[in-house]
């Protein structure tokens, strides 16, 4: 190493090969990219921070689907008439089902084994009872 290279490298750190060529690396993948066309697009077109938020609800749209004249607690209380109704049909015809399913058992002979009639009628009760328990929960 001579004077005038050493003169040159005073005050500055000497690169390492690494840094050289990951410097390297990146100024030509740029020119590249930019050659290509593909360069990425400048800040000022980019959105910043959040979108803006959607404008105020109006109370008078949001009913326009709604009929005319029935207020909401009416509403609510037409609905829960109908659901009442429903669940009452329900319960009978679900009785009817278990009454039916005690008829049935009475009159078969006394075995260890179930028909197949008689499981698929248990079934079905299960099924009317699940739905009456949902419907009492208020789903």
């Amino acid at each position: 190493m001579t004077s005038l290279d050493s003169a040159l490298r005073v005050g500055r750190p000497r690169a390492g090969r690494r840094e050289f060529f990951t410097r390297w690396t990146g100024t030509a993948l740029l020119g590249l990219v930019a050659a290509a066309g593909l360069a990425p697009a400048p800040p000022q077109d980019r959105p910043r921070g959040f979108p803006n938020p959607p404008p105020p609800a109006d109370p008078d749209e949001q009913d326009k689907n709604a009929p005319q004249g029935i207020d909401p607690q009416t509403a609510k209380r037409v609905m829960a008439a109908k659901n009442e109704k429903e669940f009452r049909e329900g319960i009978e015809k679900l009785y009817q089902m278990a009454t039916e399913l005690r008829d049935e058992l009475a009159l078969a002979p006394k075995m260890n084994v179930l028909s197949v009639r008689m499981y698929k009628k248990t079934e079905e009760i299960e099924k009317l009872a699940k739905q009456l328990k949902s419907k009492a929960k208020g789903g």
